[in-house]
């Protein structure tokens, strides 16, 4: 059906950026823009922390193991939100999602998290329905964070889990066992007045039926609020990847295996009360991830710190370090692509958005969705298009293809 199966969103943009190229632009040309004002009054903050004091054996993010006290990056991200809070643009935006990734944002002593936490609030101007997310791991996650997130605002928690099977958690060189967790995790819900959402990562090494069942069995028992599921992806320069190329885990990944465990996942959460958010991503109606849906809209995203990346308007920016930054232009083609891109990601999308973002490309495009509806990978009823299960599957393949086809007709 499709030669690769894409698994990330990720994916999708990477397609993008190296079809349609990136065009840098000076600070200069950026500042210009935090001089004027917004367009849209409302916004969001993505602040990161390239730290962890325990590295997944999956992981190639923008992190490192942590080898000091971080009162220097404490510091950084304190003077970095005076630094955008005085600018004229974000002075005027309402901001109503902030999320702290990673890294593991919880990795920092209680008094350098209330001062974080502190200082930002003191500014940027945040709604009081602000969803505030902060990622985590059990292990560093103490009841004086928690409390501390909470006093600030936090409502939201994002736990990396990624399994509760005590196999697949020595594998992915995650901490604690499976009871630890699940109590610790029913501890929280019973201190913590705001979301609980983890991820889980299906298809490692052996993983069998009753893992991946259990590990739905036991997160709807919990009544987590939402679920960002992955298929692994081993990436270079991951713990995993380096143990695989010297033979120490054998892992071949086979296509019909990922949908199984795929599918059994979301049968179980689907049938107990769950529903499909976007292609990763399943709710219980509570957690609406207000962020992603920022993220997904291309919408104004303010970025803190090392490793962080956003957008301003049409600029999208990256924090290589602390002292370099790069920025870039996106022309109208370059933003419908990618807006297009965004709303392919949730499992119900509105005709007459595809058409309004696709412009001249439309009939191509319907022609390709027309395809897919008798592949059985999506319905198209009332002019509203919805992925069947294996759509949701071949989601991110299916955004692909689309984008692909929209930037092929516009050069």
């Amino acid at each position: 059906m499709f030669n690769i199966r894409y698994k990330s969103h990720h994916d999708v943009k990477n397609i993008i950026e190296k079809m349609m190229g990136r065009k840098i632009v000076t600070p200069f040309t950026f500042n210009k823009v935090l001089k004027g004002n917004p367009e849209v009054e409302e916004g969001g903050i993505y602040v990161h922390t390239p730290y962890c004091d325990k590295i997944c054996s999956f992981c190639n993010m923008n992190r490192k193991q942590v080898d000091n006290d971080l009162n220097d990056y404490t510091d950084y991200l304190c003077k970095e939100f005076k630094k955008y809070g005085e600018k004229n643009y974000i002075r005027n935006k309402k901001i109503t999602a902030i999320f702290f990734g990673g890294g593991t944002p919880t990795i920092y002593k209680p008094f350098q998290l209330d001062k974080i936490l502190s200082t930002l609030r003191e500014n940027f101007n945040i709604s009081k329905d602000c969803e505030f997310t902060f990622e985590t791991t059990l292990h560093n996650l103490t009841w004086e964070k928690l409390e501390i997130m909470e006093r600030y605002g936090v409502n939201r928690i994002s736990i990396g889990i990624q399994t509760f099977s005590d196999r697949g958690r020595k594998i992915l060189n995650r901490t604690y066992n499976q009871e630890y967790i699940v109590e610790k995790i029913k501890e929280i819900r019973k201190k913590f007045k705001g979301l609980i959402c983890i991820d889980i990562i299906y298809n490692y090494p052996n993983q069998t039926d009753e893992e991946i069942t259990n590990d739905a069995k036991i997160a709807c028992s919990l009544g987590v609020d939402s679920i960002s599921f992955y298929s692994l992806m081993i990436q270079d320069g991951s713990q995993i990847s380096k143990d695989r190329a010297e033979n120490k885990v054998i892992f071949k990944y086979n296509l019909a295996r990922d949908k199984e465990l795929h599918d059994k996942f979301l049968d179980r959460t689907l049938k107990n009360g769950y529903s499909i958010l976007e292609h990763t991503k399943i709710t219980n109606g509570k957690d609406q991830y207000r962020y992603i849906r920022n993220v997904n809209s291309f919408s104004d995203l303010i970025p803190i710190g090392v490793g962080a990346g956003g957008r301003v308007g049409d600029y999208e920016l990256f924090h290589l370090n602390k002292l370099i930054t790069f920025y870039a232009f996106d022309n109208d083609i370059k933003m419908r692509v990618k807006k297009l891109s965004g709303i392919l990601q949730y499992k119900k999308v509105e005709i007459e958005k595809i058409k309004e973002l696709s412009g001249k490309s439309y009939e191509k495009i319907y022609s390709l969705l027309e395809n897919y509806q008798e592949k059985g990978l999506i319905e198209i009823k009332n002019n509203i298009m919805e992925y069947t299960i294996d759509g949701v599957f071949w989601g991110n393949s299916i955004t692909a293809s689309i984008v692909e086809e929209m930037i092929k007709d516009n050069k």
